[in-house]
Formats: C-alpha cells, structure tokens, sequence
C-alpha cells in the first residue's frame, strides 16, 4: 500500500482589481480599501498525496486539492474548488536555488461562474539569514475569469498563513500506509526540509518573483 498524506491549509489576505500593481500595492489597495471585508480572501484547501514515492518522482511533484475560496468581490457565498493542484517545490530557470510552490484552483460559484486562482510562494535566498519562514506562508495569488489563467487578472494579491495557521496545518497531517500512517508523513516532511534545506544553506539569489508576476502584455 503506498503511503498516502494529507493536509489542511488556511490563508487569507486582501485583493484588489489592479492586475497593473505589483502584488504587494495590490494587497495594500485591498487592504485600505474603503470596506475591507469586500476586499478579502481565504481558502481552506485540503492537499491529498496518494504516494508519497510518486510525488518525489514527478516533476512537477503534484498532488491533487479542493475545498472551499471566499472572494466576496466576485460571489457572496464561496466558491467550491472543482478541481485544483499543488506543485510542491517546482524548479526554476535557477534550478533548485529557487523553488516555486504552485497553487491551481479551479473555481464554480453558486450561479456558475468560473474561475481560476493561480498562487505562487516562492522559495529562494534572499538574504544572509534564512526567510524560510515567510517564503513558505506568503502566497501571491492571481485570479481569473474562465477555467485557466489567460488574460489579465480580475484580481491580484497577497495570502498569508499566521502562526497560528502553520500550528493548525501541522496538526492536521494525517497518513495512512506503513508504521500506522506516520511512514508517509515523516518522508513527506524529510522531502519538504530537505528541498527547503537546499536553498537556504546555498549562495544568496535573486528572486524571480518580479518577472513572473509582470500584467501579462
């Protein structure tokens, strides 16, 4: 039986419709907003590994998700993932010295509209001392009319994960498989630090996030 893991991720934060800012302007816009609540966004996202040796195999080290996106800027009510994805750890023009975490979330409303949430947290050394901790909670998040991201974004921003968000993701890995399903999350979590460990004990880069979060022209 291949050892099998699961999550529960939380993030929210502010979004606004100007995919012509940078992320970090689009979430501040978002954020002093005049009504703020108008302008947020959460996921509660669940990530199923069904093979812990497949994920390490694949290239783009994929696991399927779902569950649930509030955007009140575009549904009152949330929006149900209808098919979505984690890339865990995806290498860059950089190689390994500069890791992608890609988010794709399909998305059907109450009435039928669709859309698409692209997220990208970016895993790189910028700095003398490790960022790991932000890197890996910060989630620039584009979102889409239709079922793809095409065409310029109907909005842009940043999701976060708190400390108390990191606590509950941690205690809600559950696995199934040898050792009574802790096989599958310690070599899940061996994986996860090793590919971190990688980049934060290697020579400083730039980051990439500048080019990739360019308005599509």
């Amino acid at each position: 039986m291949p050892d099998h893991v699961r999550f529960t991720e939380t993030m929210h934060g502010w979004l606004a419709p100007r995919a012509d800012l940078p992320h970090e302007a689009a979430e501040r816009l978002g954020r002093e907003a005049e009504n703020p609540s108008d302008t947020r966004g959460l996921f509660v996202l669940t990530v199923v590994c069904p093979d812990v040796d497949a994920l390490v195999v694949d290239p783009n080290h994929r696991s399927p998700a779902f569950g649930l996106v509030l955007l009140p800027a575009l549904s009152p009510r949330p929006l149900r993932v209808a098919a979505g994805h984690l890339d865990l750890f995806v290498d860059t023009e950089f190689g390994a010295r500069v890791l992608h975490m890609r988010y794709g979330l399909q998305l059907t409303a109450e009435d039928g509209a669709r859309y698409f949430l692209r997220g990208i947290k970016e895993i790189v050394r910028r700095r003398w001392w490790p960022t790991v901790a932000i890197d890996t909670t910060t989630l620039f998040t584009d979102v889409f009319a239709g079922d793809s991201p095409d065409g310029a974004p109907l909005l842009r921003g940043i999701l976060r994960m708190g400390p108390g968000g990191v606590t509950a993701q941690g205690l809600s890995f559950r696995g199934e498989g040898g050792w009574l399903g802790l096989r599958g999350i310690y070599r899940y979590l061996r994986y996860y630090v090793r590919r971190v460990a990688h980049v934060y004990l290697g020579a400083r880069t730039a980051p990439l996030r500048p080019r990739w979060s360019a308005p599509p022209t």
